[in-house]
């Protein structure tokens, strides 16, 4: 039961992902593939990295993800964003003059309850 779960979620996931046209020509892939002389590597290698015209170009050209069709084409370009940052004008603040003065405050919080922990 788990077997076929994964194949129908993996076929779900391929069906969604690749265009179904090249999905369907993997039989031709697999037929081509045992008419072949030479092993997966070799095939995939001279059929997919700058297949040169052969005999069997017409077959060829029907592998699937040869010449993948343009299913959609999105053109997307960013608008022109100009803004200018002005200067602010500067605000002076009238200051006072401070009179504050430091005051010798007595250590009565020292007998308050609540106090810094003491080491003993």
């Amino acid at each position: 039961m788990l077997k076929w779960l994964s194949i129908v979620c993996s076929m779900m996931y391929v069906l969604a992902t690749t265009n179904t046209a090249e999905v369907l020509k993997v039989p031709l892939f697999v037929e081509h593939l045992m008419e072949y002389e030479g092993n997966f590597a070799e095939f995939v290698m001279e059929h997919y990295d700058n297949h040169k015209e052969d005999s069997d170009w017409a077959t060829d050209q029907k592998l699937p993800f040869i010449n993948p069709p343009i299913v959609l084409m999105v053109n997307a370009q960013l608008p022109e964003i100009n803004f200018h940052i002005e200067k602010p004008e500067e605000i002076r603040i009238p200051q006072k003059n401070s009179t504050y003065q430091e005051k010798n405050f007595p250590s009565l919080y020292l007998s308050r309850i609540f106090q810094p922990p003491r080491f003993s």
